[in-house]
């Protein structure tokens, strides 16, 4: 045993890599459905791996959390930014006011039961499942004018609180929205379905949904050859009107030659039609054209199914309805994504800047629409690592910055100079696709790996003093937490509902944003079944990415 001691302390990476396997598998296991998470179990496991007592290097900490903090800051800038110029300003008031209430719940509660910076900062990261909490606080307690020791105190208790709290923040919010709705007599599958009725004009239900151009089946290719006289010199327009969905005179056969249309070319008699639709389409209209024909050179197309960035200012605002009656000729949709999160594809959902819409088609149309939308996520596994490093430079640069106040030294930290560089770099790739590429791939690496890396590297250096700061406090910081998680999701609904008037659908989606939990938007999405719950969380979300996070800061030196 000595000797694995020996070798652990001698070689600490040892450790790092045990902590990080046991805590996904731990995050992983679930009881009653509920899960951990991965960076949960990391600490977890880190805290108990912790009790060897090793030391870790400070650059493989600090480095980790930049990669985590840059890309976050990277993924959410185009929407942070995005709202502060659009129609969301009920979003923005909500975030805002729901960030005050949990800082100054924290600040409270750290008074009432006596906690130090380290333990208010953790119980913000914790009960609000903000975890970039944690290195923010712990760049602001460096800059502390106390001893070492009760630095490594203070840095310590942010771990073990935010350990201690972040399992009711996660879990009792997934209750909570699941018996909030019952008991104000809210019904979410009601609510959503009214709502994705005004959003489609009228039209809901899976049957009438708002087709678009949107794919629920596979797409298929038909080669028909025209013999109803009726049709002969129509155009290829009212061709496709014929059909009560969408449907895309993709090729036509006159003769040997073989032509790509227009809308407004006249269809003459015997012209074979490569058509491409869906299966029903073609088995209700189809034989109003004419016998259905195997002709390799009519139904030879090359298709695409590719995914758009949305980022041309015309495009910006305008609803699918319009995109598709414009723009989505022989397009697609198969869905459409705002931060990662599916949106219901409905006719008067506005399409927001950094949209991610997969469309499939031939490929002149579907090349057609990327003209129209912006730029092409085609595949790549090339990470654009000059932009990644210069970012993280400037952000440190900018987090050094101090500005005194009332003789208190206002500073971003570290993390939070980082995280603006991160808004700033991700909407500078907004306007410019061409450059800043970091594939979905590497974005999960950088968060999730870079995360839990630096949670590994608390964890550990946190073991020693673990089980005596629970021993002493847990159950108060336990308490603070409920009160913490609760209250400000409590005031929010108030806040929403009687100032704002906010749909109840989206508000709650709007709070699990503002509090930036995506497992009670998950829930949530499951009690309506329907994924409109989605359309309320993503700007709160951006917005309480930046807000919670720099709390880490302001609590460490309001406590302090």
């Amino acid at each position: 045993m000595e000797l694995i001691v020996h070798i652990c302390r001698e070689y600490p990476q040892i450790l790092l890599f045990v902590a990080l396997a046991a805590g996904y598998f731990v995050g992983k296991i679930k009881v009653f459905g509920f899960s951990l998470g991965s960076t949960a179990g990391v600490l977890l496991s880190a805290l108990v791996i912790g009790q060897i007592e090793v030391q870790i290097s400070g650059p493989l900490q600090a480095v980790a959390f930049a990669l985590f903090i840059f890309t976050i800051g990277y993924k959410v800038g185009p929407q942070f930014f995005g709202s502060l110029k659009k129609e969301g300003l009920k979003y923005i008031w909500l975030s805002v006011f729901f960030g005050v209430v949990g800082l100054l719940t924290a600040v409270g509660l750290a008074k009432v039961f006596g906690f130090d910076p380290g333990t208010a900062a953790g119980l913000i990261g914790g009960a609000l499942t903000q975890s970039a909490v944690i290195g923010t606080a712990d760049g602001a307690i460096r800059h502390l004018a106390i001893s070492a020791a009760a630095k490594t105190t203070y840095e310590s208790n942010i771990a073990i609180s935010y350990a201690i709290t972040y399992v009711f923040g996660t879990a009792g919010l997934i209750l909570f929205y699941k018996f909030v709705p019952p008991l104000l007599h809210i019904n979410l599958k009601e609510e959503a379905k009214t709502l994705e009725k005004v959003m489609s004009e009228g039209v809901a239900g899976e049957e009438l949904s708002p087709e678009l151009f949107s794919w629920h089946k596979r797409l298929v290719l038909r080669a028909y050859q025209v013999t109803n006289p009726d049709l002969s010199g129509k155009t290829v327009a009212e061709v496709e009107a014929m059909f009560p969905a969408e449907v895309a005179v993709a090729k036509v056969k006159r003769g040997a030659q073989v032509m790509d249309p227009t809308p407004d070319m006249l269809i003459q008699s015997r012209d074979i039609l490569g058509l491409v639709g869906h299966r029903e389409e073609f088995v209700q209209e189809g034989p109003q054209l004419g016998p259905e024909v195997a002709d390799r050179d009519a139904v030879d197309l090359v298709g695409e199914i590719l995914e758009i960035c949305v980022t041309k200012p015309e495009a910006v605002g305008q609803t699918l309805g319009q995109i598709s009656a414009q723009h989505g000729h022989g397009c697609f949709l198969r869905r459409i994504t705002r931060q990662g999160h599916e949106l219901p594809l409905t006719r008067n959902l506005a399409v927001e800047k950094c949209d991610v819409v997969q469309v499939a088609g031939p490929q002149s149309d579907v090349e057609k629409l990327v003209a129209y939308l912006g730029y092409p996520e085609r595949a790549t596994v090339a990470t654009d690592l000059v932009f990644v490093g210069i970012g993280c430079v400037l952000g440190t640069l900018v987090g050094l910055l101090m500005v005194p106040v009332a003789g208190i030294p206002l500073t971003l930290g570290i993390g939070g100079g980082v995280l603006v560089a991160g808004l700033f770099f991700g909407w500078l790739r907004a306007v410019h696709p061409l450059f800043g590429q970091i594939p979905g791939s590497a974005q999960w690496i950088f968060t999730d790996l870079g995360l839990n890396l630096f949670i590994a590297c608390v964890g550990l250096m946190a073991g020693p003093k673990a089980l005596h700061a629970i021993a002493t406090t847990g159950l108060s910081i336990f308490l603070a937490g409920v009160i913490l998680t609760l209250l400000p999701h409590i005031l929010g609904i108030i806040f929403g509902k009687l100032v704002l008037k906010l749909n109840p659908v989206l508000l709650f989606g709007a709070l699990t944003g503002a509090g930036t939990i995506t497992a009670a938007l998950n829930a949530l999405k499951e009690e309506a079944d329907s994924t409109i719950p989605a359309l309320g969380y993503t700007v709160p979300y951006a917005l309480g990415n930046v807000i919670l996070t720099v709390w880490g800061t302001v609590i460490v030196h309001l406590i302090y």
